[in-house]
């Protein structure tokens, strides 16, 4: 019997390795799992607030521009209305994607923000239009970085 006793206690070690083999690769694929989630939402929650801030310079600059009376030159100008152009349309497709990414918070306060831009272009006004534009974004901004800090626990 004592021949047999090392190799019964082999046997009885294999089923304690597999499980603790399993489980640990298990919980390894877990956390990678939750690392990447984390990593996207941070990256979109970043791409959004970067084109909040392109928005909101464009929109602070032409605003400055006003109450000094003068005018952009065409360059400069052109450069705003890019760098806004840009903002707007990464804006739009991250609401888009919004609801798989951003907390049910975020995207509603990107509508909100949407909604907001959509009535500034109706306005009677240009000095109307870039006054509720740039008062809807810094709004939206800063409520943003509220909820994106609460949602990734930062």
């Amino acid at each position: 019997m004592s021949d047999w006793q090392p190799l019964l206690n082999i046997l009885a070690g294999i089923p304690v390795a597999v499980l603790t083999a399993w489980l640990t690769v298990k919980l390894s694929l877990s956390r990678f799992r939750s690392e990447k989630w984390f990593e996207r939402r941070l990256d979109s929650y970043t791409k959004v607030i970067e084109a909040l801030h392109f928005m909101k310079h464009c929109t602070e600059t032409e605003m400055r521009a006003e109450v000094q009376g003068h005018e952009i030159d065409e360059k400069a100008k052109t450069e705003l209305l890019t760098s806004y152009a840009k903002g707007r349309s990464d804006l739009r497709r991250l609401t888009d994607m919004g609801a798989l990414i951003f907390s049910p918070a975020a995207v509603a306060l990107l509508d909100t923000l949407n909604s907001e831009l959509l009535e500034a272009s109706g306005a009677p006004s240009y000095w109307e239009h870039l006054d509720a534009e740039g008062a809807a974004i810094a709004k939206c901004l800063s409520a943003l970085r509220t909820i994106a800090k609460r949602d990734l626990n930062a």
